[in-house]
């Protein structure tokens, strides 16, 4: 929201220090983002007249200009095209200095080709009044020569302040002086408003309103006989304070009471209305409009619209249409002020992607009694710059709805707000917001909340507004006492990020994404379905329509923007939280850790430590030294079919015989396009098995001094035994002083090995914590295990 400080100061006094009324309206609630002054003329300018312009001897371009400048006639050589005799202008008289960034700029006499000239005729842009270097600036035939130009165009300052959505009361300059008037203790005065008496009678039918649920009010009067044209230079120096285009004196009007008062307003031309009245009604069916920005619509019923006898001429509350806006030939207007449903213009603008000012305060909610004073004023005004004659209001819609009536106990307000103030400055507070107090007693009142006040509804509301106008630096310190309720070991933020650290530790980088997702990025995980995603009923946009049911859409999304940036070496990860509509599939909130890899290595070294590439195996290794890591046990990875994975490169991950993951490289259909020549490695692991899965003791264990002897096992087994299940074989077979199995050998061919047979090969490291192992108790040992392995594995040794 943009403020003019002259705009404010036609209601009520800013106080001399601009840098203190900032501090105080911050402190009120209404941030202070930034402060601009600009628009200072300089002295040394003032109105002069040209009595003659003659054209220079010595140049083509260059006219020699007699100017009265409210003392004396002088010489001026100006090359403006528009310096003629007759025309007021802005003269810079000798001993002006123009401040720039390039430096400063004194106005002295001179010679322009031969011809002296005692001063400088001023365009709008040399001035800084506005961007037209064009011409000269042409100021009004009124104003009298000689008047310094700074009396007629005074400074300004713009303020532009963030308001929260729960006080739409101060998207006006009246609203905003409203609290500077509480804030600095001083009188607000609203814009007099002084109409004719003699208004011609409304017609009975002018306005109608079908659906007073959705338009509560709605007042409509004719003005007839108005003159399309220019703005007067003070309306468009309001609208362009603020940062509004002028575009004609009527639409001009509506758009400076919309920021004046807070109530938006939009003026038709009846002669385009069939049968020249308006209907305030549902859109039919298979309805269309074109908007005033060219943007044709198609309508529902869920759309309010304005409607002439036949067709919508306007999106009520959010853009007139294209058919109805006034023109340089309208003569007669209709002008409207309503109120309308501001749950229902929020879903229009956001479902329709169209938002301007007049959406922006109707969705928050606009004042009801404010908008007969809007049309009086806006009246007011398009008399006094369109002409025409008035005509009387004609108001249709539903009952005025009630004020809140909130009570109020004085010492619960100083508990909320730790100020002790007493009874009667928390009354009068109250007051000067213009809030209604009845039932004054030594215990407490009762307050009336105007219309303008939505968001006042109970008594810790009438707390903060006291809190907030006393000043809320004024609320004292107080000690923070701390208990302890609970371990840290309980918080459960503090358990996800333990498991963000050791990742990190792994080397990954951290990624984060919205919960939000599109469509595509949903479904990308072949695991659900569309009836198992959640789907948001009001989205910001298509790309967030949908609740993400794992992460694995996003990270993919993540992996291919860096690719396609030339990024190939990625380590990534996400930990967050997924949901799923289908309770029989997932529970429908969950977290969810994604893993991503992909390119070289070590891409900080150099030789063959650089052409290193990621591959399966060292994703399997990350999530093993991960599980080890927490000391988990009772984990094994077992070959699965995924979609998502290309076929013989994906894992499942079972914690205690449970699914906990999957991992494997990407399915060449999700990286086809990608301008990468690696594969992209993915693993998802549900973080809430992860966290129940079964942990080890830590205990220490020393280091020991004593060597270790190693023994191999070789053997030909079937095809389909599982290294995973020979290594469990030997671990529970409890051969004292084992310290280690590792396979390294893994041989397949039918001639060698027969067909559906495979030769594998281990290797046994043995160690005693206390003193060195013979070749007795060691070859006893793998001998013993060796039958074993035949005996119940069913292998033949080697």
């Amino acid at each position: 929201m943009n403020l003019s400080r002259n705009w404010l100061a036609q209601y009520v006094n800013t106080g001399s220090d601009i840098q203190e009324l900032c501090r105080k309206l911050t402190m009120a609630g209404i941030e202070v983002e930034s402060v601009e002054t600009k628009s200072i003329v300089p002295p040394g300018i003032v109105v002069a007249k040209i009595l003659e312009r003659q054209p220079h001897p010595n140049s083509d371009h260059l006219s020699v200009c007699r100017v009265f400048n409210g003392k004396e006639e002088v010489q001026i050589v100006c090359g403006a095209p528009n310096c003629d005799a007759g025309k007021t202008v802005p003269l810079a008289t000798i001993g002006t200095v123009f401040h720039s960034e390039e430096g400063d700029f004194t106005i002295k006499k001179s010679k322009l080709r031969g011809v002296e000239s005692f001063g400088m005729m001023c365009s709008g842009k040399e001035l800084g009044l506005s961007d037209d270097h064009d011409g000269l600036l042409i100021l009004p035939d009124e104003w009298e020569a000689g008047t310094p130009l700074d009396a007629c165009y005074p400074g300004d300052t713009f303020l532009e302040v963030e308001v929260t959505p729960n006080r739409p009361d101060w998207l006006s300059h009246w609203g905003v002086a409203r609290d500077i008037s509480c804030l600095l203790n001083t009188p607000a005065r609203l814009p007099e408003v002084q109409l004719p008496e003699n208004q011609t009678a409304a017609p009975a039918d002018l306005v109608t309103v079908e659906d007073a649920g959705l338009c509560p009010r709605y007042i409509g009067r004719v003005i007839e006989n108005v003159t399309i044209k220019e703005s007067p230079e003070w309306l468009k120096e309001r609208l362009i304070s603020i940062g509004l285009r002028p575009i004609n004196n009527v639409v001009d009007v509506t758009n400076f009471v919309m920021m004046e008062l807070g109530q938006p307003l939009h003026a038709f031309d009846r002669e385009l209305l069939e049968g020249g009245r308006v209907v305030a009604r549902r859109a039919r069916a298979g309805e269309k409009i074109t908007l005033l920005n060219g943007r044709e619509i198609e309508l529902t019923g869920e759309h309010l619209v304005i409607a002439d006898a036949v067709k919508p001429m306007a999106l009520a509350g959010v853009m007139g249409g294209e058919a109805s806006g006034v023109r340089e030939e309208t003569r007669t207007i209709l002008l409207e002020s309503a109120v309308f449903d501001k749950t229902n213009i929020r879903t229009t603008s956001r479902r329709l992607g169209v938002s301007t000012d007049a959406s922006y305060r109707y969705e928050r909610g606009v004042d009801y009694d404010m908008a007969d004073l809007a049309s009086d004023r806006a009246a007011q005004l398009i008399l006094e710059t369109a002409g025409g004659t008035l005509g009387a209001k004609l108001e249709r819609g539903g009952n005025r709805p009630e004020e809140p009536v909130i009570p109020c106990r004085f010492d619960r307000i100083r508990s909320l707000i730790g100020i002790e103030l007493d009874n009667d400055g928390i009354v009068d507070i109250f007051r000067k917001l213009g809030l209604k107090v009845d039932t004054v007693t030594a215990e407490g009142c009762t307050v009336t909340a105007p219309l303008f006040r939505l968001d006042l509804t109970r008594e810790a509301d009438l707390a903060e507004e006291i809190a907030r106008i006393n000043g809320l630096d004024a609320v004292p310190a107080r000690p923070v006492v701390g208990k302890v309720v609970a371990s840290i070991r309980e918080d459960a933020h503090v358990t996800r990020q333990q498991l963000r650290d050791e990742l990190i530790g792994f080397g990954l980088y951290e990624c984060m994404h919205y919960s939000m997702v599109s469509r595509n990025s949903a479904l990308s995980d072949t695991r659900f379905e569309e009836s198992d995603i959640v789907k948001l009923s009001n989205p910001l946009s298509s790309e967030l329509e949908m609740l993400r049911p794992s992460l694995f859409g996003e990270m993919l999304g993540s992996v291919e923007r860096n690719i396609s940036r030339r990024n190939l070496d990625l380590r990534l990860f996400e930990i967050g939280r997924v949901f799923c509509a289908n309770p029989e599939k997932y529970p429908e909130e969950r977290f969810e850790c994604c893993i991503a890899l992909t390119g070289r290595k070590y891409p900080d070294r150099y030789s063959d430590d650089l052409a290193q590439c990621f591959d399966f195996y060292d994703l399997k290794g990350l999530v093993e030294g991960w599980l080890e890591k927490r000391r988990i046990t009772g984990f094994r990875f077992e070959p699965c079919d995924d979609a998502r994975f290309a076929p013989g490169c994906c894992a499942e991950l079972k914690l205690n015989r449970r699914t906990a993951g999957h991992l494997g490289m990407l399915a060449p259909g999700l990286t086809a396009g990608w301008r990468t020549g690696y594969p992209v490695f993915v693993a998802q692991i549900d973080i809430e098995a992860l966290l129940a899965a079964k942990t080890a003791s830590e205990l220490y264990q020393p280091l020991s001094q004593f060597p270790a002897t190693s023994r191999d096992i070789a053997f030909v087994a079937d095809a389909s035994l599982k290294h995973a299940d020979v290594v469990d074989f030997i671990r529970k077979a409890n051969m004292k002083n084992l310290e280690s199995v590792k396979i390294f050998d893994l041989f397949l061919d039918d001639k060698a090995v027969g067909a559906g047979k495979k030769s594998m090969a281990y290797t046994l490291t043995f160690r005693h914590a206390e003193r060195t192992l013979t070749d007795q108790e060691v070859n006893g040992a793998v001998e013993k295990l060796r039958e074993k392995l035949a005996a119940q594995l069913g292998v033949e040794l080697r």
